[in-house]
């Protein structure tokens, strides 16, 4: 049986992550794969939660799993998929990491280039907007990627 492994930011808190996880279940299961995902607590800081994703990425790639999907929201994760790659393991990112995967050579990456999709955001708006003045709000401080949306947003 194919064993792929996942470590992603979305904390058990974050509602966003339901659906991406309730996919991920629901395609292993189509398909017959043995998925190691799990869901981290909300952390004291994203310090600790980015230092438990690489421990658990560690973990998995040494574990012997035959692939890993993860978001690269921080550069202690891509250290940890860099030792994944000198294992041998395939490695994709999703959602967030963009130009991080692109840079180390990931497989491949879902999600968007986050500046684009910020600046996207901010030319519609001003585009259909009827006031003067907009803000993009850093609603996960320390998550390096909503602070890359919000600068295309500019």
């Amino acid at each position: 049986k194919i064993v792929i492994g996942g470590v992603v930011h979305g904390i058990t808190s974050d509602t966003f992550w339901d659906a991406v996880f309730a996919a991920a279940a629901q395609g292993a299961d189509d398909m017959g794969v043995d998925l190691r995902f799990d869901r981290f607590e909300p952390q004291e800081s994203n310090e600790i939660l980015f230092r438990k994703m690489s421990a658990k990425i560690l973990s998995l790639c040494q574990g012997g799993v035959d692939g890993l999907f993860v978001s690269l929201s921080d550069p202690v994760i891509v250290d940890a998929v860099k030792i994944c790659q000198e294992l041998n393991v395939p490695v994709m990112s999703i959602n967030a990491g963009f130009a991080e995967s692109k840079e180390i050579g990931l497989i491949h990456h879902v999600g968007m280039v986050e500046s684009n999709a910020g600046y996207q955001a901010g030319f519609k708006m001003a585009e259909l907007a009827t006031f003067d003045k907009a803000i993009c709000l850093n609603y996960e401080s320390g998550i390096a990627v909503v602070q890359q949306r919000c600068d295309g947003f500019k």
